[in-house]
């Protein structure tokens, strides 16, 4: 009786528990998607999630995939949500058993916290806290339209604090006044070095930072701290990618292709990016004033490994970095022809120029760095780096030119020449070589007393070995009658050095994060003059506590820069051995602000300075090319303003507008002018990068890049009465325009072999856009009567570039 009654029970608890879940399947309903980005490529592991159920979600799969069970019949809130994007909701209601298809798209997240890891062991907070210093992402540089994706012309206009740039074919750029070389440039904590005799932006080829492997920078326009090295105007710190899945771009344009691969082992451990570029700028430089066939080839590939050797120690870490580069460079140029028209007070003239043989300019290049990271424990880092550089470069010219000046009636006239006032020639020879190499060791550590204070100390020995042989002239005639042999070197110089520098600071960061103040001490001895340099260096940021994100800083300090061989050499092609190091005293202060405008977020930075300088090494540039006194003959000063606004002007991109207003000038001994401009002296900089899309279709893109820059001073070669005396008739304006589509091609893909590929960007750039005919330099010449004029040397003008990326 009773086993009959247990069956009976058991019975009825299966018929009720079946029926309930018949009536719970039945009240439910399901939806489905994909979550894409603004380009269009999934998002995986994003959350969805029923409301504020926490027990109902759905992380998403690679293809951005999700499948989630809904109650039926009843108005839901869906919420889908990842660390790197802005999180969006949808209410939808759905029938009983019904399956629907809610796609979304998520935009990125640009993250105003205190403590947000960013880069490697720096955190947003401690970037902020830095005067001058600009972080930019590698994805937003990749953005900015500039032909070739030249680093130098994405860093300029990303609006960077002070810096300028007016070439667009060089990657010379300038900060607060000062020149190329006085710039600190390092990936990954690996210092990079640029070619030597390069004469003209054309010549330079590839700059050394390949965009398309770099994660991230943090430029710093002055102030930096004593860990960094010895320069007088700029410290750039680029680290490139550490991949953690395979990837990969192909890009091809009209001025040159690049392949990128990536990849990580199975248990992440190990990683390498490489990369490989060709640039091929020969459609570009035809739209140059000089005519004639341009043989430019350059092409390089780079590496950056990462390997994780750590033991099974729970605390010590070791890791392997080795960043390797090689580049060849080819330029050529058998140039025929040059018509330019000028105007001058006395009306409209005309230059025309025939040419007759071949410059040429070769360098080979390879740099390269191994890097050995050992974490002891928590609180205490050592990294042991070696580095290595070496060039060869070789320049070779034999050319010939004829010039005839004369008046024009008017600018659109054919066959308008009216009046001969000069005929003339020149006759330019060079055979110039330069070897170099630079071995570079270097130990770094770094101590965690706890959560408010750090202590960095490190040392480094460089050793430097430069050949170089100079042999070159330049012979002026008119009528066939030979007028002057004017710069004429010829010089046999070998260099070898060795320099060792130490650094120590600290930072310490007040309990209630309102005060962070680093205080550092930098060394230098140089084996050449035997000159022993101290820095003391001091950074300071103080966030008050209010409603506003705020954030006051200042900086200060003393930074040398040792001789290298290009400030030693002076124009007759001796060396100065005894060239002391050029001093510079830096006051900076500075607002950094985050706030809200239109439900989106926006960072306005700036700051004022002041930098006075001794022991200047005075220099005159010619395009891209310094040629230094050899003395420490002068003392300088450079202050200004710098204004930087970010954010986003259209949700879900990032755009920004700098400014700057600055003045540099110099005393050179014996100059009875006294203080005058310096070659560098650009008194307005203005810079804009703008990204748009269509509102229902964020794969149709716009970039455009906007550049201006005042005119800087010139001055008759030769003669230093005049030195930087004129100026006028050469700002730098230019209007770059890019419009791309993105087409996502593994949306859908079900087959694994489909994922290989993610998205086809297609694109065209209207570079120079307004044809702007700005001025790199100046050529000067004679007419009859010993007149000169300056006949203005331009850029090239408005090129249509057609390019494609594929991302793997």
């Amino acid at each position: 009786m009773l086993k009959k009654l247990s069956l009976s029970f058991c019975s009825l608890l299966l018929v009720l528990f079946v029926g309930a879940s018949h009536d719970s399947i039945a009240q439910t309903a399901t939806l489905r998607g994909v979550l894409i980005d603004s380009v269009g490529m999934p998002i995986r592991s994003a959350i969805v999630q029923e409301g504020k159920n926490k027990q109902n979600f759905y992380l998403t799969n690679d293809k951005g995939g999700y499948i989630l069970t809904l109650p039926a019949d009843s108005t839901i809130t869906v919420f889908f949500s990842h660390p790197s994007f802005s999180p969006r909701a949808f209410e939808v209601r759905l029938t009983e058993n019904e399956i629907k298809t809610l796609d979304a798209r998520l935009f990125k997240q640009i993250y105003h916290l205190k403590e947000v890891e960013i880069s490697g062991d720096k955190t947003q907070q401690e970037l902020r806290d830095k005067p001058s210093t600009v972080f930019v992402k590698g994805d937003d540089l990749r953005e900015i339209p500039v032909g070739y994706g030249e680093f130098t012309q994405q860093l300029v206009a990303s609006g960077a604090l002070g810096i300028a740039s007016n070439n667009e074919l060089s990657s010379d750029y300038s900060v607060r006044g000062g020149s190329f070389d006085e710039n600190l440039v390092y990936v990954n904590n690996i210092e990079i070095y640029r070619p030597f005799i390069a004469r003209a932006g054309q010549q330079e080829g590839l700059s050394f930072v390949n965009t398309n492997m770099v994660e991230d920078i943090e430029f710093s326009s002055g102030g930096w701290e004593a860990k960094y090295g010895d320069k007088l105007s700029s410290s750039l710190n680029i680290r490139y990618k550490k991949p953690v899945d395979f990837g990969g771009t192909l890009e091809a344009s009209l001025l040159g292709g690049s392949l990128t691969l990536e990849g990580a082992s199975k248990n992440k451990k190990h990683s390498a990016i490489i990369g490989a570029r060709y640039k091929s700028t020969e459609y570009l430089l035809s739209t140059l004033q000089t005519q004639g066939e341009y043989k430019p080839r350059f092409g390089d590939v780079q590496s950056y490994l990462s390997f994780d050797i750590s033991g099974k120690d729970k605390y010590g870490k070791t890791y392997i970095d080795a960043v390797l580069s090689y580049g060849a460079n080819r330029y050529s140029v058998f140039p025929s022809t040059r018509s330019t028209n000028f105007q001058t007070g006395e009306g409209i003239n005309n230059l025309t120029i025939a040419f007759q043989g071949k410059e040429q300019l070769d360098y080979d290049t390879f740099q390269g760095g191994l890097k050995l990271i050992h974490t002891f424990n928590p609180k205490l880092t050592s990294n042991l780096i070696t580095s290595a550089m070496i060039t060869q470069e070789r320049e070779r010219s034999n050319l010939e030119s004829g010039y005839r000046i004369s008046d024009l009636e008017d600018l659109g006239g054919i066959n308008g020449n009216v009046t001969e006032r000069g005929l003339g020639g020149e006759f330019q020879y060079s055979r110039n070589t330069l070897k170099g190499n630079v071995f570079i060791i270097e130990n770094r550590n770094e101590y965690e007393h706890n959560h408010f204070w750090r202590t960095e100390v490190g040392f480094q020995a460089k050793f430097e070995d430069i050949e170089d042989n100079l042999n070159e002239y330049k012979v002026k005639d008119s009528a066939d009658y030979v007028i002057s042999v004017e710069d004429q070197f010829r010089a046999v110089n070998e260099v070898s050095s060795q320099r060792y520098s130490a650094y120590l600071q600290s930072t310490y960061l007040s309990p209630s994060d309102l005060h962070r103040i680093t205080v550092g001490l930098r060394g230098t001895y140089w084996s050449i003059n035997e000159e022993v340099n101290v820095s003391p260096r001091l950074q300071y940021a103080f966030r008050p506590e209010w409603k506003r994100d705020i954030i006051f800083s200042f900086a200060t300090g003393v930074y040398y820069q040792p001789p290298f061989y290009r400030e030693m050499r002076r124009p007759d092609g001796s060396l100065n051995l005894d060239l002391k190091a050029q001093g510079s005293m830096h006051f900076i202060g500075g607002i950094d602000y985050n706030f809200e405008q239109w439900g989106r977020p926006f960072k306005l930075i700036s700051e004022v300075y002041y930098k006075q300088m001794w022991n200047v090494v005075p220099y005159d540039v010619d395009n891209i090319r310094i040629r230094y006194s050899g003395e420490n003959e002068a003392e300088a000063y450079a202050v200004g303003i710098d204004t930087r606004l970010s954010g986003e002007f259209i949700p879900g991109t990032q755009s920004w507008v700098g400014m700057s207003v600055m003045s540099t000038k110099e005393k050179v001994d014996g100059d009875p002018r006294g203080y005058i401009r310096r070659p560098t002296d650009q008194r307005v900089t203005f810079t804009m990068f703008f990204q748009d899309h269509l509102p229902n279709n964020p794969t149709m893109r716009m970039n455009m890049r906007f550049m201006y820059g005042s005119g800087l001073p010139f001055g008759p070669p030769n003669n230093p009465e005049l030195r930087n005396s004129f100026s006028g008739g050469n700002d730098y304006m230019r209007l770059d325009v890019g419009f791309q589509k993105i087409i996502a091609l593994n949306k859908q893909a079900d087959n694994p072999s489909e994922e290989f590929l993610k998205n086809l960007s297609l694109g065209v750039e209207i570079l120079n856009i307004l044809g702007n005919n700005n001025v790199i330099s100046h050529t000067w010449v004679s007419t009859y009567d010993g007149t000169q004029y300056a006949v203005p040397n331009t850029l090239s003008q408005r090129f249509f570039n057609v390019k494609m990326i594929l991302h793997l």
